[in-house]
């Protein structure tokens, strides 16, 4: 036995005609909403604006950070200097080898140099022009 051929009425079905007129409604919005020229640059300074304000908060923030820790290590530093003169912390005896006060004051002042020059060349890049 052989399959009956397929009917031969070159009439799409409902269906086919649908998805045809679907598509190409789709591919004629597709062309319709390509942005100009001057609509591109318009969202390129937009963007660009928006992270230069996103740079800027971040920027603070960090540095209200690192502004804070540094504050807070010198005062320890402070302290620290002054209860070894004193020769007590909080009402009790306070006693360090001066090597060990020494050693502290000398690393912490170079951490928080250290962390302020990192700080401060990420906030004021050196750009160098282009050739």
């Amino acid at each position: 036995m052989t399959d009956p051929a397929p009917p031969t009425d070159s009439a799409p079905s409902p269906a086919a005609t649908t998805i045809a007129r679907t598509v190409q409604h789709s591919l004629e919005a597709e062309r319709r909403d390509l942005p100009t020229q001057a609509e591109l640059e318009r969202r390129t300074r937009e963007l660009r604006y928006r992270e230069a304000v996103d740079q800027r908060w971040l920027r603070l923030g960090v540095g209200a950070i690192v502004f804070l820790l540094s504050a807070g290590w010198l005062a320890a530093d402070i302290v620290l200097t002054l209860a070894a003169g004193w020769g007590e912390l909080g009402g009790r005896p306070f006693k360090l080898d001066s090597t060990v006060i020494v050693a502290f004051l000398t690393t912490s002042t170079a951490t928080v140099i250290g962390l302020f020059l990192v700080f401060l060349r990420w906030l004021y890049p050196q750009v160098t022009p282009p050739s």
